[in-house]
């Protein structure tokens, strides 16, 4: 009897571990899946996580802490809605030196609780009140490891006084391993996008400094015409009668050339701001004709004769280009 028992046992363990290697590839790919919708913003990545590591561990809540010069801040927080609501609003957001969470993450191993209200010493600080308090019984923390440097950790509670199997603690420190590498995979990247937008910003600001001349022709241009047809009107308005359509002709030059000059100080401000990249529609006709006006005086200067052939209703496509305030 205790022989079959036994093989049936033996039997199950395989299919156990496979069952378990399932699961946790599962939730690292929805934390793939979390990174590939939002690769630019890191919070659904960090519920991503935090979602899956609760539920592989069949937790009823959970934290994601990251390390920080004064401590650990928790950057989420997953589980019933009620349940987060009431106990993370009891803790503070930044789990300073010193606190429990601190204290337990620099073992670098899994620190398991079976009996919070067990902890005895100096382990009962005012963070392990506030856990008590919040009717959390059992504690699991999982140190989320760089190169041996704690970069943040994950805390996952039960309500009821249950323990985490061994399997349990196992199978999450296999998932935290994995998830350190996914967050700091993110983090390089956004540190790179941030290069990114550093380089391109600084090569926005060289450009601007190679077309000065040519900015300031193209402001003045407009702002002497538009001089010139003012005094135009004047002449016209001082004759007897008044030339009142001439009049009229020159306030309409002047309009234009005023919008012509506010285009131009527009683009300008685009261009040298730190803005983010956006995707918009783009007329290739008008854009030409934009950057030829923008660099006649350069080329005029230079000796170059430039020329435009453009073909007619070409189709508007879409450019990644600097924001715009207009």
């Amino acid at each position: 009897m205790n022989e079959s028992i036994h093989g049936e046992r033996a039997a199950s363990e395989p299919q156990d571990r496979v069952t378990e290697l399932i699961e946790q590839q599962t939730v690292i790919s929805e934390v793939l899946r979390a990174i590939a919708r939002s690769p630019h913003d890191l919070q659904p990545i960090f519920d991503a996580i935090l979602d899956s590591a609760t539920r592989l561990c069949r937790a009823d809540i959970g934290a994601l802490r990251l390390s920080e010069e004064s401590g650990l801040r928790r950057v989420a927080a997953r589980g019933d809605p009620l349940l987060v609501s009431q106990v993370w609003s009891l803790f503070p957001v930044l789990a300073e030196k010193g606190s429990l969470p601190s204290r337990l993450a620099t073992s670098r191993l899994p620190t398991h609780i079976p009996d919070l209200t067990a902890l005895e010493g100096d382990l009962r600080d005012e963070f392990w009140t506030t856990t008590v308090n919040a009717g959390l019984r059992t504690g699991l923390l999982v140190p989320l490891l760089k190169d041996d440097e704690i970069v943040g950790t994950i805390t996952l509670g039960r309500k009821q006084l249950q323990p985490f199997t061994d399997k349990q603690i196992s199978l999450f420190r296999d998932f935290a391993a994995q998830a350190t590498i996914v967050l700091e995979s993110t983090r390089r990247e956004r540190q790179y996008r941030e290069m990114q937008s550093e380089l391109a910003h600084a090569n926005r600001v060289a450009t601007m400094g190679q077309l000065t001349a040519s900015i300031a022709h193209e402001i003045k241009q407009p702002i002497a015409t538009a001089r010139t047809n003012a005094a135009a009107a004047l002449r016209f308005l001082d004759k007897s009668p008044p030339d009142v359509a001439e009049v009229r002709e020159a306030l309409t030059c002047i309009v234009n050339d005023a919008d012509r000059a506010s285009d131009v100080v527009d683009r300008i401000g685009s261009l040298i701001k730190k803005a983010p990249p956006r995707q918009e529609v783009v007329d290739l006709n008008a854009a030409i004709l934009e950057v030829t006006a923008l660099t006649h005086s350069e080329a005029v200067k230079t000796g170059v004769t430039v020329g435009t052939q453009l073909a007619g209703e070409l189709p508007r496509i879409h450019a990644i280009g600097c924001k715009c305030n207009k």
